[in-house]
């Protein structure tokens, strides 16, 4: 499931700001390539490998800041972050759930039907939690923020 970013033609030829700007675009490529089958919602590991990919490429636009006009690499530096948090919160909705979900046999009946109610009242808070970033997604699409970050990133 994973898709590893394919970096090539890093030379020591290039500057800095080349090899940044090339690093950037393909982690957001990576972390974009998962968002279809986070909508999609069936596969809890499309959230997860979204999330961490947006952190992966939050820490590359940390590390070459330097390289880009400030305020206009602010501007999508928040919407990276935005995106990270949004994914957060399901993400840990859907970690508790499985979590729960794997250790309901393991328990004695008694314990069982509680755990039971607290998975359902869960999925209702990840139902409640998917509704932002479903809103988030829809507001990225409208905006072009997609074709916008690539525009800015990419490289000359």
């Amino acid at each position: 499931m994973t898709i590893e970013p394919k970096i090539r033609d890093i030379s020591t030829d290039e500057t800095l700001e080349v090899c940044a700007r090339q690093i950037i675009v393909n982690y957001f490529h990576q972390m974009m390539s998962y968002k279809e089958g986070a909508k999609d919602g069936s596969d809890i590991e499309f959230v997860h490998e979204m999330r961490v990919t947006s952190r992966r490429l939050r820490a590359a636009m940390d590390n070459f800041a330097d390289c880009f006009p400030e305020k206009s690499f602010k501007k999508q530096y928040k919407k990276i972050k935005l995106i990270t948090q949004t994914m957060g919160t399901v993400r840990d909705l859907d970690v508790l759930i499985a979590r729960f979900e794997n250790e309901l046999s393991t328990l004695p009946k008694i314990e069982q039907s509680d755990i039971r109610k607290l998975v359902e009242h869960l999925k209702q808070e990840h139902e409640a939690a998917r509704k932002p970033m479903l809103k988030l997604f829809a507001e990225l699409e409208e905006t072009g923020f997609e074709k916008k970050f690539l525009a800015f990133f990419q490289v000359p």
